[in-house]
C-alpha cells in the first residue's frame, strides 16, 4: 500500500515556470535550466525505481512512503526518497540517476564520477546521508517501542552508472538487483506482528511535513 505517493516537487514546478518565462539570453537562464534538468533527471530515476517495485511480489502487508520529509528535534531536516515498511524490516532507499564511471574512496568518504567526456566530478556521499537517516530512524523506533530492523541502500536507476571496485561492501546496486536483495533480506529477518507494523506506518505518516525550499525568482 502506498501511504505517501511521489509527486513533482514544488521546487521543480517553480523552476519550470521560471525557465518558461526567461529569455535564453538572460544571464541566469543557464543556471535555472541546469537546476531544472537535474531535478527532472532525479525525478525520472525515482519513477524508474517505483516501477520496479510494482513488478515484485511483496509479502503483505507492506507500506510505501515516497519522498518522506520531516524535521528532527535539532531543527535539521530528513528527506528520504523511499521508505519501504514490511513485517521483516524497514528499508530506507536513496535513489541516484547517475551516469558515467563511478568511484568511491571510503577513507575520504568521497564519491566521484567520470563522464563520457572524461571529466571528473565530485558528488555528495550518499552513504553518509543514509547513515544519518538510519540513526534518526533507529532512535525513533526505539522511542516508540517498534521492534524492526532498519536497512538502507543506494539504488542506481540507470545501467549507465558503472560501479568501480571501491564500492565493494557498500549497500549499493542497480535497480534490476532490487528483487534479489529484497529476497535476501526477507530470508534473513523474521516477521513482526501486523498490528505493530500498521501503527509504525501511521506514526511515520504523522511526522511527514513537506519541506519548503525557496527559489530566488529573477526580477528582470
Amino acid at each position: 500500500m502506498i501511504l505517501l505517493a511521489r509527486r513533482t516537487s514544488e521546487t521543480q514546478k517553480t523552476l519550470e515556470a521560471i525557465v518558461r518565462r526567461l529569455s535564453n539570453s538572460h544571464r541566469e537562464y543557464s543556471n535555472y535550466d541546469e537546476n531544472l534538468r537535474r531535478l527532472k533527471s532525479g525525478h525520472a530515476g525515482e519513477q524508474r525505481v517505483d516501477a520496479e517495485w510494482l513488478e515484485i511480489d511483496l509479502p503483505t502487508p507492506y507500506y510505501f512512503l515516497h519522498d518522506f520529509q520531516t524535521m528532527n528535534n535539532f531543527g535539521s531536516t530528513h528527506q528520504m526518497d523511499t521508505i519501504f515498511l514490511c513485517r521483516h524490516f524497514l528499508l530506507i532507499v536513496e535513489i541516484k540517476n547517475i551516469t558515467g564511471v563511478l568511484s568511491y574512496d571510503t577513507s575520504f568518504a568521497q564519491l566521484t564520477r567520470m563522464t563520457s567526456e572524461g571529466k571528473v566530478e565530485g558528488m555528495t556521499d550518499p552513504f553518509l546521508q543514509l547513515e544519518r537517516h538510519v540513526g534518526w530512524m533507529k532512535k525513533l523506533l526505539h522511542q516508540e517501542k517498534f521492534q524492526l530492523p532498519v536497512l538502507h541502500a543506494v539504488v542506481l536507476a540507470t545501467k549507465n552508472g558503472i560501479l568501480s571496485e571501491g564500492f565493494h561492501g557498500q549497500p549499493i546496486f542497480h535497480v534490476t538487483g532490487l528483487r534479489t536483495h529484497l529476497q535476501k533480506w526477507f530470508d534473513r529477518h523474521q516477521p513482526v506482528e501486523t498490528e505493530n507494523l500498521f501503527r509504525c506506518a501511521m506514526h511515520l505518516m504523522s511526522l511527514h511535513s513537506t519541506i519548503k525550499r525557496e527559489v530566488k525568482v529573477p526580477l528582470e
